[in-house]
């Protein structure tokens, strides 16, 4: 019989966890999975259906209440932060509701396994509270500011599934854990290599006021030459203010939305298709998150594989794209910016196009997450 894993994941768009939903695909043939998440709500309302997920169901009339005030509170730390800087507003919604959620469903529907494991720290903390020491996937990474950052027993965990070592050592300094280093990629398949005829740009993942989308449509609206597919989830203020403000292009094909969800597969194909993508944060949280300045982006990495030169923000964690030629980074989101950086693509573009797949080939999640697999068949002997 096979043993049992259970992962905890506090987010609500588990289809947009490809590192969550590929880990349980190749722990699947040797272990029985189960994943604890949300139904989902705010970026899409897809579920995955052909994976054993439970949805927890938060209550909609606290969520509007919660998040309303963690809003107004947000604001109010804002102000107060021109006079103290570095003071942020840690959610009740992420920080305590959902945790406690999470807590009272594991409970209750008596949620055990032979191997437990947390994907980033309010899980861990709930899950070292129910199970003690347990093993820690880091996605997304608490500022050392965060009161969650010091409640965490760093001794109880068991092994730290994460993306680099910078981040590890911000996680646990001076701590000596079984480590490996995955990234939130695709598994690379020579065969889904493509020869399309490729036209315009992709955004591809999340479309979000704090990945920069408003900066990256601008572009699109000082160059009319260029059209753009925004292919993700959205909430409906972002939606609202593009289509608002961006009606002109969107009537004029210039930009579109594509909010269907696709499988990895057939998502890669569909990426085939571009010529160029992006992947852009926001400055001010770039300024503002340790996370965001070292994370190397699941949606890159898709586009990668799908063979599309990218141009990012110049961050530490995208600096490997410069390092391969599979991309190029700006220090700034003015549309002469990125008009430059797409100009330098497009007159060398087998270079960075076959760059792409250099780049994907290193990072492919199969090579990455083998030894962590052998890792735990070999803790669940014991």
């Amino acid at each position: 019989m096979k043993k049992k894993v259970l992962i905890l994941t506090l987010n609500d768009y588990i289809i947009y966890q490809p590192s969550i939903l590929n880990l349980y695909d190749f722990m699947q043939p040797h272990f029985d999975v189960t994943v604890v998440s949300f139904r989902p709500q705010a970026m899409t309302k897809q579920k995955d259906e052909t994976r054993n997920i439970i949805y927890l169901e938060p209550n909609a009339l606290l969520k509007s209440l919660i998040t309303k005030a963690d809003y107004a509170i947000s604001l109010l730390y804002k102000f107060i932060s021109k006079v103290k800087p570095g003071l942020r507003h840690q959610h009740i919604y992420y920080t305590k509701y959902l945790p406690g959620l999470l807590k009272a469903g594991v409970k209750k529907n008596k949620l055990t396994g032979d191997i437990i494991i947390a994907t980033d720290f309010p899980a861990l903390k709930v899950a070292q509270e129910i199970y003690g020491a347990v093993h820690f996937i880091s996605l997304e990474i608490e500022n050392n500011t965060s009161p969650i950052f010091k409640q965490i027993n760093r001794q109880l965990v068991k092994s730290v599934f994460i993306q680099t070592q910078v981040r590890y050592d911000y996680l646990f300094p001076g701590q000596t854990l079984p480590v490996f280093y995955v990234q939130n990629a695709p598994v690379f398949d020579e065969k889904a290599i493509t020869h399309y005829d490729r036209h315009d740009f992709i955004w591809a993942g999340a479309i979000d006021r704090r990945l920069a989308v408003y900066e990256c449509i601008n572009f699109f609206d000082r160059y009319p030459q260029y059209k753009l597919v925004l292919k993700g989830g959205i909430e409906q203020k972002a939606y609202q203010k593009i289509t608002d403000t961006y009606s002109h292009l969107i009537t004029g094909n210039r930009i579109r939305f594509d909010r269907e969800y696709l499988p990895a597969s057939s998502f890669l194909d569909f990426l085939s298709h571009f010529k160029i993508g992006f992947c852009f944060y926001s400055w001010e949280i770039i300024h503002a998150s340790f996370n965001y300045y070292t994370a190397p982006s699941g949606k890159l990495f898709m586009t990668l594989a799908a063979g599309v030169p990218v141009i990012a923000c110049n961050i530490p964690a995208f600096k490997f794209l410069e390092e391969y030629g599979a991309g190029v980074l700006v220090d700034d989101y003015e549309p002469e910016t990125i008009f430059a950086a797409a100009q330098k693509i497009e007159q060398d573009y087998e270079k960075y196009h076959t760059a792409c797949y250099d780049a994907a080939r290193y990072f492919s999640f199969d090579k990455r997450v083998a030894p962590y697999i052998d890792f735990l068949i070999e803790e669940s002997k014991h």
